[in-house]
């Protein structure tokens, strides 16, 4: 190959020196001719056409990226250039068509047939239309039948060279093309292949034997011992015992190379021509991939491809169908597997990560940073209980360009769970300790009637729960209902810590109930979780009252005083949020039936007028500056009576405050903006106060413990129709509200 290629180069050269030489001599020709025949002629202009000639022939053959071309430019170019001089000497010269058999001699030395057959038409057309123009080609005076048998002979001379480049061209550049592809395959193949003579010489090697071999170039190991391309002593002897069966030799070779452990499969062929063909297939990567499934089915780590479209490949880990509970996973789309786990919106911010991942134009630590799937919450249907899973991706291509996503899963749980305990353990020791001096401050007969209330509560979210029946959003709003109710009484007794925990529940639990959709299977699962860890802390209450019963903190006091409880109860109510307001007010309980505590439904009266207070307190009585401009006493009242009918039947609770009032307008505006009411209806007074009592409904600009999350006078609704009783209020602007409750007494 090598000989070819430089036999390409030195026909090259002799057609370029041809073409640059032929100009030249023919603009000395023509000064030589133009003085010894004595033409008259100005030679700036002859002159100028040699320099442009010289200098666009030689900057086409040292510019020229594809030679074959100069076979047609140049050859063409010389032509009219010398028939330009021929014109300035009036055609004095007959060596015109022997000029033009020499330029079809150049072209074929450029080895292109297309091209050099395209010149000689060309040449030929360019010659009749000077022949029919009446140029003189074969010289002055040269009768027809001279000049036809001339143009004759140039265009016979042409052909034969056609016929010459024909062989020196296409059948010869055959061959060499055989030889180049040989010789490519060589070059380009990533075996390690040997062609060897008779004497176990080096015929031909592929660049990667030649490689191995420390030489650069296949051409330099032409020659040399076959045993001499191997580095160490182990490499040796395997050629060594292969040129000792090298007719019929197929082994493999185990062997260390730079440090590393390669595999090789070894196979000699003996040729009809003689010597033999070895080829040494690398098997290394195969191996290590038997090395690295084996591996990847005993260690406990999750690990599958997944394509564009999500589906898991097959070739995953054993493990994987354990960790994610789901068997015969090749084919199923990942996204589908953990939509139990995550939310909607959630599922769709994880489509859009992987798509981000696909697109490999981001920054691998950035893309780690914002993995969504680090650390999941991973339920599944087929497995009772939740997982602690970290995901990992990274791009991998696997045949043909196509891009897969490598995801390697772990099993975080155990130390997700062991970090939980810790943080849990502590901070129950702080709460506990928290937990004992808020108790200390509570009345006991007022946190006996709490812990009643509340063991009420947790019971109704235990029977919700189980109820069938109910759809999820309503056993949503009735927990939410149940939750509201602890939470209110435990801030009210300033049992901050119970207070915040039944506050962050009640935050979840409405953060559901706002959900779009169906609520994913994986969050009602963590929201029974939660109930369950704070129905642990409400038992926590009876073992610090315990021992601080044994420390003589707390004393067991006599039967409770109905009356006396639930006084202390609303009034403590009413101070607490008068302080987290900033407003003044007094609570009035002047006209309380014993007898009406005592045969009422004691928890529902207690729970409703508790509402009702944090009602007045938040919406209805103003600010103490506020209160001053409307000429108002700074000091806010609320008054309570509880009667029992002349019948004895039923028992009727009022509650007053001198605030403002409902605030219609505002109302309006809420329930407009949440498509509650008809646009008609936005001054019905007695729309709106139906309206106050909805689910979700708040007129509160914020949220806090005391308001602000609609919950509330929804609660009093519920509660009195649980008991069979009614509901009314009046409203005056700037006088203030009044709520009437009619309750059933309790048959015992």
């Amino acid at each position: 190959m090598a000989k070819k290629k430089d036999g390409n180069k030195k026909a090259l050269k002799i057609a370029n020196f041809s073409s640059v030489a032929m100009v030249i001599f023919l603009g000395a020709a023509f000064i030589v001719e133009t003085l010894l025949t004595g033409i008259q002629i100005t030679y700036g202009f002859p002159v100028f056409i040699m320099i442009l000639t010289f200098m666009v022939v030689t900057s086409l053959i040292n510019n020229s990226i594809n030679t074959y071309k100069l076979a047609f430019n140049i050859p063409i170019i010389i032509m009219i250039y010398y028939t330009i001089l021929m014109s300035l000497c009036r055609w004095n010269s007959s060596s015109y068509l022997f000029v033009c058999v020499l330029l079809c001699a150049i072209s074929c030395i450029y080895s292109s047939f297309n091209r050099t057959v395209t010149f000689i038409i060309v040449q030929h057309l360019f010659i009749a239309w000077l022949f029919l123009t009446g140029s003189p080609i074969a010289g002055q005076g040269a009768p027809m039948l001279v000049v036809i048998i001339n143009w004759a002979i140039c265009l016979f001379s042409g052909l034969i060279m056609i016929f010459i480049t024909r062989l020196a061209t296409i059948v010869l550049n055959r061959a060499l093309e055989n030889q180049n592809s040989f010789n490519d395959l060589l070059a380009t193949t990533e075996n390690y292949v040997a062609m060897i003579n008779e004497r176990n010489e080096v015929v031909y090697a592929s660049k990667t034997l030649s490689t191995l071999g420390s030489v650069d170039e296949p051409e330099l190991v032409q020659g040399r011992p076959f045993v001499d391309l191997f580095p160490g002593k182990s490499l040796k002897i395997f050629a060594g015992r292969l040129l000792k069966e090298k007719d019929n030799y197929a082994e493999d070779w185990e062997f260390f190379l730079d440090g590393q452990k390669k595999f090789f499969k070894t196979i000699s062929h003996s040729l009809a021509s003689g010597g033999n063909l070895i080829s040494l297939y690398d098997m290394t990567h195969l191996a290590e991939r038997d090395e690295i499934a084996a591996m990847k089915d005993t260690m406990q780590i999750g690990l599958f491809f997944m394509d564009k479209n999500y589906i898991i490949q097959d070739h995953y880990s054993r493990y994987l169908e354990t960790m994610l509970s789901e068997q015969n996973l090749f084919g199923k789309v990942f996204t589908d597997i953990i939509s139990d786990s995550v939310s909607k919106s959630e599922l769709e911010a994880i489509k859009d990560y992987f798509n981000m991942i696909l697109e490999r134009s981001y920054d691998q630590d950035m893309l780690d940073d914002i993995n969504p799937l680090n650390q999941i919450r991973y339920v599944n249907r087929n497995f009772e209980g939740i997982k602690v899973l970290q995901f990992a991706f990274t791009t991998v291509e696997r045949g043909h360009g196509e891009v897969f996503i490598l995801v390697t899963v772990y099993d975080i749980t155990i130390r997700v769970e062991l970090q939980q305990r810790l943080a849990e353990e502590e901070s129950r020791r702080q709460e506990e300790m928290q937990s004992v001096f808020e108790l200390i401050n509570v009345e006991p007969d007022v946190f006996s009637d709490f812990l009643e209330d509340m063991e009420f509560e947790f019971g109704s979210i235990e029977k919700i729960q189980k109820d069938e029946n109910l759809s999820t959003h309503d056993s949503l709003v009735k927990i939410y209902q149940s939750v509201h109710a602890i939470k209110s009484n435990a801030v009210i007794l300033g049992l901050n810590v119970f207070g915040n925990k039944m506050h962050a529940l009640e935050s979840k639990i409405k953060k559901l109930r706002e959900m779009e959709g169906t609520v994913p299977f994986a969050e009602m699962l963590n929201l029974t979780m939660d109930i369950e860890k704070v129905t642990g802390a409400k038992d926590n209450f009876k073992e610090i009252i315990n021992k601080l019963q044994s420390y003589g903190g707390v004393t067991e006091g006599a039967e409770r005083q109905n009356v006396k409880v639930l006084v202390e109860s609303l009034a403590k109510t009413t101070s607490r949020a008068a302080e987290d307001m900033g407003k003044q007010i007094k609570f009035i309980a002047n006209d309380i039936d014993a007898e009406a505590i005592d045969k009422g439904p004691r928890r529902v009266m207690k729970e409703v007028l508790m509402q009702f207070i944090r009602n007045s307190a938040v919406h209805g009585i103003e600010l103490p500056d506020v209160r001053k401009a409307k000429g108002k006493n700074e000091t806010g009242v609320i008054k309570l009576s509880i009667k029992m009918t002349e019948n004895h039947q039923n028992i009727n609770i009022k509650l007053s405050d001198d605030g403002g009032g409902l605030n219609y307008k505002k109302i309006a505006e809420k329930a407009l903006a949440s498509n509650l009411i008809k646009k008609e209806d936005a001054k019905n007074q007695d729309v709106l106060m139906k309206i106050i009592f909805q689910p979700g409904f708040s007129t509160a600009d914020t949220e806090g413990v005391h308001a602000g999350r609609g919950i509330g006078l929804n609660l009093v609704r519920d509660r009195i129709k649980e008991v069979g009783g009614t509901i009314k209020l009046r409203s005056e602007d700037d006088k203030g509200i009044l709520f009437f409750v009619s309750v059933p007494i309790q048959k015992k």
